[in-house]
Order: structure tokens, then C-alpha cells, then sequence
């Protein structure tokens, strides 16, 4: 009887543990977001973006790099691409080191720290600052951003 029993137990415990395994991340669903970021109309390239949920959205931020078209695809911090609907307050970031190259991170070190400049202004930068905001729409799609020094 006892071994009948603890044979139950162990069957019990192993679908619950199985069932667990099977389930999706958790937190909101997100859809694809990607766009260009232009700097007095012309592309930006190497500028981190990030957008910072608001409202009903709260919660993890969604980064992306520009690519040297200014071009970015959204992700979140688990490495899923995309962000969920809703609004964001986003800052633009265009660190450059003293030899003027791009700043490139590799996640040891601040660009503060690695010695790099900030070159986009507060006002896109800083996070209680920027005058940027998007809206992810349902289903997803192009949010461009545009940028002036003037």
C-alpha cells in the first residue's frame, strides 16, 4: 500500500512539474516594433533607444541600437523582440569615445565610467527630460523618431 501510494505522489509531482515547464513567459504580450531614428533629418546611427512604459504599461523598458541607417527593432530585457502596446516615454543616447568612435558596450562598464561623451542633448536623453513619446500600436509596426539640434 505504501509503495502504491508513494508511486501516486510521484506520478502527481511530475505532471505538476511538467505542466509548469510548458508555460509561457509571463508579463504582456508584445508585438513588433521597429523604426527609424533620424537627427535633423538625416539617419542616426549608433543611438541606443529605450522606451519606458507608462500608464497601464508599467514595467519592464524595451532598448534597441540603431544600425548605421538609424534604423531599430525593439526587445525586451529576456532577448524577445518587441514591445506591448501602450505608451512610452522613450530617451535616445549617442555615446562617443575621446577617439570619436562609437561607444560599444559590453555590459562591464558605464559609458561615463569607459570615459565616453553623451552627444544627443537632455532633452532626448535623459529620462526626466525627453520630449519623446510614442505610442505602440495594437498589432505592432513603424514608430520613427525624429531628433534636432536646432
Amino acid at each position: 500500500m505504501r509503495f502504491f501510494t508513494a508511486l501516486i505522489f510521484s506520478c502527481a509531482m511530475l505532471t505538476l512539474g511538467f505542466s509548469g515547464c510548458a508555460e509561457k513567459a509571463s508579463g504582456p504580450a508584445l508585438v513588433p516594433v521597429s523604426g527609424t531614428v533620424k537627427l535633423d533629418g538625416e539617419p542616426a546611427a549608433d543611438v541606443g533607444v529605450m522606451f519606458f512604459p507608462s500608464g497601464m504599461t508599467a514595467g519592464t523598458t524595451y532598448y534597441a541600437n540603431t544600425d548605421a541607417g538609424g534604423r531599430y527593432e525593439l526587445q525586451a530585457s529576456s532577448g524577445q523582440k518587441g514591445a506591448p502596446v501602450g505608451e512610452y516615454k522613450v530617451t535616445c543616447s549617442k555615446y562617443v569615445m575621446p577617439d570619436g568612435s562609437p561607444f560599444k558596450s559590453d555590459g562591464s562598464m558605464s559609458p561615463e565610467m569607459a570615459g565616453a561623451k553623451e552627444m544627443l542633448p537632455p532633452k532626448y536623453s535623459d529620462q526626466s527630460q525627453t520630449e519623446l513619446k510614442a505610442t505602440v500600436p495594437a498589432g505592432g509596426g513603424a514608430v520613427d523618431l525624429e531628433m534636432t539640434t536646432k
